[in-house]
């Protein structure tokens, strides 16, 4: 791979946010997920622009940031694609998030585009599924990108409340609860799989609606997360403070839960055929691109 030019400081627009871009030494965490049971977490940047003030994130120990500075902050990895490229062999038959602890379509992608190139490497390792999960539109800049996955992505949208005034509160650098949906009808219309994530779980105005309205977007899946407080939290005063503890109760959860599964049903496991399976011809198997592969 030919590395990218990247620009040293960021546009104007990015005048408030402290970039300190760095060389990372890995980039592939394994990770096992309950829901997805995927192989590798992958995220290109340290930090995240959106800030959102619940995010468990805030307490993973940094040298420089402590959680008070949460969103203030962000570090592009500026290797992250040759690193993965160099990596590649690990991702035969793997599954890959992207990304666990920063959104990959955060503004600062606009500039530095490491999620794409990092996609770009994805692309080249054709036995690896991709589940991309973001709370911003901004992955519509790379729509064509993501169709050429064909089935091997999904991509994963955090709307974790059907009032945008609720997330004005608690998200305010996140992108407004109607440019997502209108991201994720782009994202169906295209033929690419869209999961709608309720996580975390937020205030609520009309479950039932909220599902309804997840159904209508396209998406062919949805599912309800709950809300992680760090110890001695300052968000649960924001809580408090706005009336929403009801948040933090499992019999809310559960009935927003309810609520979704009414319109978006289990996936009834398909019945064994009783014939005896064709054995279909054998083809080329697919690899991952080796070593001393010449890649145009």
């Amino acid at each position: 791979m030919t590395p990218l030019p990247l620009p040293s400081d960021p546009p104007p627009l990015f005048k408030d946010l402290l970039v300190e871009p760095e060389e990372a030494r890995s980039i592939l965490r394994p990770q096992k997920d309950e829901r997805y049971g995927f192989g590798f977490a992958l995220s290109p940047y340290r930090g995240c622009g959106h800030g959102c003030r619940y995010c468990y994130v805030r307490e993973y120990p940094n040298a420089l940031h402590g959680p008070a500075d949460w969103g203030g902050w962000v570090a592009p990895k500026l290797n992250a694609p040759e690193l993965l490229w160099s990596q590649r062999h690990k991702l035969h038959e793997a599954r890959v998030f992207m990304a666990s602890a920063t959104d990959p379509y955060q503004p600062l992608e606009r500039q530095y585009r490491l999620s794409r190139r990092c996609l770009e490497v994805l692309l080249l390792c054709p036995t690896t599924e991709v589940i991309l999960h973001t709370r911003s539109p901004l992955v519509l800049q790379d729509l064509d990108l993501l169709r050429a996955f064909g089935d091997r992505l999904s991509v994963g949208l955090s709307i974790p409340t059907d009032d945008d005034t609720v997330r004005q509160t608690v998200e305010p650098r996140a992108p407004a609860i109607p440019s997502r949906w209108a991201a994720a009808e782009r994202l169906a219309a295209a033929g690419i799989q869209v999961t709608i994530g309720v996580a975390p779980l937020l205030a609520v105005h009309d479950a039932r609606a909220f599902a309804r309205r997840a159904r209508a977007s396209g998406a062919s899946n949805a599912w309800v997360g709950g809300l992680r407080l760090l110890q001695q939290d300052p968000f649960y005063k924001l809580l408090a403070d706005h009336g929403w503890l009801k948040v933090l109760d499992p019999d809310y959860k559960e009935g927003i839960r309810a609520a979704f599964l009414e319109t978006f049903p289990p996936r009834r496991p398909k019945r064994e055929a009783k014939a005896e399976p064709v054995a279909p011809p054998r083809g080329p198997a697919a690899r991952q691109p080796g070593l001393f592969d010449r890649v145009s």
